[in-house]
């Protein structure tokens, strides 16, 4: 069974965020809070809600995208999604917005979101884990 696409599409853009809002009446989309790192207090790091939106185009009838998220270092999958989408026509952009809740960081270091069409990786963005110091408490 070939889980291929029969044709890539092409990923204009992939943006982790805070909030997408959509206004209905426009079909305007607003990207709140974009950002590629996070530094965290303490370890593991969870993150409660975070957004990947994506915008693809050059696509062909209805495919599956699959996003997942990995440690650069060991490519272990933390968390992932998917859902389906439907092209019109190969000219049509089509806006996909991941909500992911509860997203696990278990230390600091390079993790990558992936997003793919079938087996195939059409894009990656790197994403940072930090941890804040906390200065000593001094006596008085």
């Amino acid at each position: 069974m070939n889980l291929q696409p029969p044709c890539l599409p092409h990923v204009l853009a992939m943006i982790i965020c805070d909030m997408v809002l959509d206004d209905r009446i426009s079909g305007k989309k607003s990207l709140v809070g974009l950002f590629d790192a996070i530094a965290a207090s303490s370890l593991p790091c969870l993150v409660n809600e975070l957004f990947v939106f994506v915008a693809l185009t050059e696509g062909h009838g209805e495919q599956t995208i699959h996003l997942r998220c990995v440690k650069a270092s060991s490519n272990e999958e933390l968390f992932d999604t998917e859902t389906t989408v439907c092209f019109p026509d190969p000219l049509s952009v089509v806006e996909v917005n991941f909500g992911l809740c509860g997203c696990e960081f278990p230390e600091v270091g390079e993790y990558r979101f992936q997003l793919f069409a079938g087996e195939s990786l059409l894009c990656e963005r790197k994403f940072h884990v930090t941890q804040v110091e906390h200065e000593a408490e001094v006596d008085a």
